[in-house]
């Protein structure tokens, strides 16, 4: 198959050199020429234009900055009837939906794809792109697809779907625990213990966590909150602990602080005698209810 990928900067590249090594022939096009002698080292064509890498190929992929930048570039390169344009920067849903839509006035396919990798984890296992948009390009282009990412799925026809799950797990779960680390790592420096005794124990936490996590998809799949393990309000209570011997060794604690507030709401919502996983019903309220 024939693939032209817009943009080759280090996750462009890496998705380029994972095409070719899969006997992909691959065009490449890059607004500063300089940054495809690589690639054509490996065996890519380089065009000379954007117009003429996407006329060059049935499937085009994009990693350029933004969904604008996507636009802007494609709405340049002449008839996109009959192509697939498979889009992979971060952005919205919202702008997935008005890509695909104009995309597909344009007589293409559209899938959008959330990466859940680094560079370097390009065509390995530990490696994901979500995609949603037009099942029937995601079908036919499997195959291709996923040596790019081997853990990738098609998650809905909805275009912005894809970046619903990123925003989700990328963004609100693990950059937010990313930044509770780093607050932990802070309190524990702050009191004078070494960070580095924290290493022998991040295999307990994690895999605890990963338990959790699956028992909480399953328990919001049901919807059945009782427990005969620790209730809310036995985690608000060692939770306002926490913070309380954070912010007097000087800590902002703003993490740990926002998780108490929601518990807190949680337990005045009258979900405190059930697990955990109950404060999920007062996440999507008026932070001024507290109603059931």
């Amino acid at each position: 198959m024939n693939v032209s990928l817009l943009g080759t900067g280090l996750m462009g590249s890496a998705l380029a050199h994972a095409l070719l090594r899969n006997g992909v022939r691959v065009t490449v096009w890059n607004r500063t020429p300089a940054k495809c002698a690589p690639l054509a080292d490996a065996g890519a064509a380089v065009a000379e234009s954007a117009r003429s890498a996407v006329q060059a190929s049935p499937v085009v992929v994009i990693s350029l900055l933004d969904y604008d930048v996507a636009r802007s570039v494609l709405a340049e390169c002449g008839p996109l009837t009959g192509k697939t344009i498979v889009n992979t920067p971060t952005g919205s849903p919202d702008e997935a939906t008005s890509l695909a839509a104009w995309i597909e006035s344009e007589g293409a396919r559209y899938l959008d794809g959330a990466i859940a990798a680094y560079p370097q984890d390009i065509g390995t296992e530990a490696s994901a792109v979500n995609y949603s948009g037009s099942e029937q390009a995601w079908e036919e282009l499997r195959d291709l697809l996923l040596p790019l990412a081997a853990q990738s799925r098609f998650v809905g026809t909805r275009p912005g779907a894809a970046n619903v799950i990123d925003a989700a797990m990328a963004g609100a779960f693990f950059n937010v625990a990313l930044g509770a680390f780093h607050e932990a790592a802070a309190y524990v420096r702050a009191e004078g213990v070494a960070v580095s005794e924290m290493r022998h124990i991040l295999h307990l936490w994690t895999g605890k966590l990963l338990e959790l996590l699956q028992e909480a998809v399953d328990t919001f799949e049901t919807g059945d909150y009782t427990t005969d393990q620790a209730t809310l309000d036995v985690y608000a209570a060692a939770t306002k602990s926490w913070q309380q011997s954070m912010l007097r060794a000087g800590q902002r604690a703003a993490l740990m602080t926002a998780n108490l507030e929601n518990l807190e709401r949680a337990r005045a919502a009258g979900y405190g005698h059930l697990g955990l996983f109950a404060q999920i019903e007062i996440l999507s309220t008026p932070s001024d209810t507290t109603d059931r």
